[in-house]
């Protein structure tokens, strides 16, 4: 054990590169006395804004703000967000409450950018003095700190969290381990450049997992529940392109799981883009999408489709709002589950490949209804009422069934409507979107996508640019390797090591049915971005998730579980990691479908990361 952990402080050594300051209150200007109430009769800690800008005392390099604006100036929030601009723009259409939906991150057009540090209805907490601080003492970075804290109905929360602003671009959130999360409300963190950024399209990212936002200057992501950023500090950097990425830069103790083990069960086969508002759906006006059966799923193109206007001889659909009713083609329509001679038609967007009473009605652009269908379902949902104007009509020509929304409209609008149709060819089984006509003040929510039926989330993708792909799973053999840790690496001044327990799930059965599971648990000092497909040895679909091999510890045990005790030896500074993965070793070419002829499957990656907290 001695030469063990010899090893892990030569890796300790290796890693000791400087650390992010974890939420500290450094203190500074207190506010609270140069704000003023946004919204008349409420307190300036619940609903208050800076009356006068604040100097950065340098020009932030904002991204693709509106043209000619710089940003030296800010005007902070008390519900955890910070406006920027400069003298000649000034305040530009800033959000009166909290800033928790796309609309307004992207801001008006010629709007301020704007940081939402903490995107929550929050006040003072009763528990402390409530403060909202500015610190400019550092050269090159100001510091915004929200002292004591509250969020709206919950006056016993007590919590801080700050912001940097760094003159090279980077944006620092801090936050201290009672940041609580929201079980009703998604809690929103983000960075917009403000003038209406992006498309409206956009999703939000899972910012502790290193996203990206290309060329658009807006990325964020939304929490409901647990706040997985309590204890850490999130940074924003430039990536050069006018967007931003994201990464964790300081974190309590913690064991965090990146990547994923190889061979586990797969998002089945649906797939969705979830558009969140108005303008993001109406981008489909003009474009279509092809579904192709192969195999057990579909090839999916975009593109491909032509609108077919109904003619006199189509039927008109008795739908009303939250509504089905059943169609019967002339011949059964053919899919990768078997042909179906009843296809059901839900007046919200989607026709389901059986009968009604099946797929739940009442789906308004729900992507849980989508993921959670009991029979598959071609989805262009939103909350259609055509009894309030329009039709929706299905006519069959040359082999093809029509079904379209003819100038359907949203629930609870007026004036603006939807055309569009699917089209399914029942002699090969093609199913084609064809949107011609979407208007983007009709509703929010729309879902666009498939499922075979009750299916995991794969996430929301750009359907105009990811295809084309297959959506039928290539792997499928077995529970995915996985690699889990504890209890939390948590250490105190003069204890030399911290035991820790390393726990391999899912192990294959090296000979089976006697239960033997043999692996190597490696261990380095940074993670392979991304992950490297290890097909080049002959084990297709399985990522290597650790970017060096600094120290291999033999795993022996038994299968499907096994563990080992670790004394791993005291980080050189609070904040330093380790990075971990599990190499489950198998006869080769065992598995079904005779994959890997390596006999080795890999788990997922799993960070360590070492503090006093």
């Amino acid at each position: 054990m001695n030469r063990l952990i010899a090893s892990f402080s030569a890796v300790a050594a290796l890693a000791a590169v400087s650390q992010a300051q974890c939420f500290t209150n450094i203190g500074g200007a207190a506010q609270s006395g140069s704000m003023y109430s946004v919204w008349g009769g409420y307190p300036i800690h619940d609903e208050g804004r800076s009356i006068l800008p604040i100097q950065l005392g340098f020009t932030f390099p904002m991204p693709t703000t509106a043209p000619g604006q710089v940003c030296n100036r800010i005007w902070v929030g008390s519900n955890g967000h910070v406006y920027l601009s400069d003298a000649n723009y000034g305040l530009v259409a800033p959000i009166q409450f909290l800033i928790d939906t796309l609309g307004e991150l992207r801001g008006a057009a010629f709007g301020s950018p704007r940081l939402v540090v903490y995107g929550d209805d929050i006040q003072q907490s009763t528990l402390g003095p409530w403060e909202i601080f500015v610190n400019t003492a550092t050269a090159n970075q100001v510091t915004i700190t929200w002292q004591n804290v509250a969020r709206y109905q919950t006056p016993t929360d007590q919590f801080s969290f700050s912001c940097t602003l760094y003159s090279n671009g980077n944006i620092d959130y801090a936050y201290d381990i009672n940041c609580p999360g929201n079980a009703v409300d998604a809690v929103w963190i983000g960075v917009s450049a403000g003038n209406a950024a992006g498309t409206g399209a956009e999703v939000a990212s899972d910012l502790l997992a290193g996203a990206n936002s290309g060329n658009v200057g807006i990325l964020w992501g939304e929490y409901l529940g647990a706040f997985p950023l309590a204890g850490k500090t999130l940074r924003f950097s430039p990536n050069g392109l006018g967007g931003y990425t994201s990464s964790v830069v300081c974190t309590g103790a913690d064991h965090v799981a990146y990547g994923s083990g190889c061979y586990g069960p797969r998002a089945s086969q649906a797939f969705y883009q979830y558009f969140g508002t108005p303008a993001g759906s109406a981008t489909l006006a003009g474009n279509s999408m092809t579904m192709s059966p192969a195999g057990q799923g579909y090839f999916v193109t975009w593109g491909g489709g032509t609108y077919v206007a109904p003619t006199g001889g189509a039927s008109t659909l008795a739908l009303t709002d939250d509504s089905e009713v059943d169609v019967t083609p002339s011949i059964p329509f053919p899919t990768p589950a078997g042909p179906v001679g009843t296809l059901s038609v839900c007046s919200n967007g989607f026709v389901n490949m059986g009968g009604i009473g099946n797929n739940n009605v009442a789906a308004y652009g729900d992507v849980f209804e989508l993921l959670n269908a009991v029979i598959p379902s071609f989805r262009s949902n939103a909350d259609y009422d055509p009894s309030a104007g329009g039709a929706i009509k299905s006519q069959e020509v040359g082999g093809v069934l029509y079904i379209t929304w003819e100038n359907v409209v949203r629930y609870n609008t007026t004036g603006v409507s939807d055309r569009w149709q699917l089209q399914f060819n029942l002699a090969n089984g093609d199913v084609k979107f064809v949107w011609n006509a979407m208007q983007n003040s009709a509703g929010i929510d729309m879902v666009v996508g498939y499922s075979p039926g009750l299916s995991l989330d794969p996430g929301s993708i750009s359907l105009a640019t990811v295809p084309p792909f297959l959506t039928q799973p290539d792997y499928n053999a077995t529970q995915a390797l996985a690699l889990s840790a504890s209890p939390a690496p948590i250490y105190t001044p003069g204890n030399p090591t911290v035991p820790i327990t390393y726990t391999a799930s899912n192990m294959i059965d090296l000979v089976p049915p006697l239960g033997i599971g043999l692996g190597i648990l490696m261990f380095s000092v940074a993670p392979f971005p991304g992950g490297l497909d290890m097909g080049f040895l002959d084990m297709p679909g399985c990522n290597l998730n650790i970017l060096s091999l600094d120290v291999t510890i033999p795993l022996p045990g038994t299968a499907p579980t096994s563990s080992v005790v670790l004394s791993m030896p005291q980080p050189l500074s609070p904040g330093l990691s380790f990075y971990g993965q599990v190499l489950g070793l198998f006869t080769p070419f065992s598995l079904p479908n005779g994959q890997n002829a390596f006999g080795g499957v890999l788990s997922n990656g799993l960070q360590s990361i070492f503090n006093t907290y």
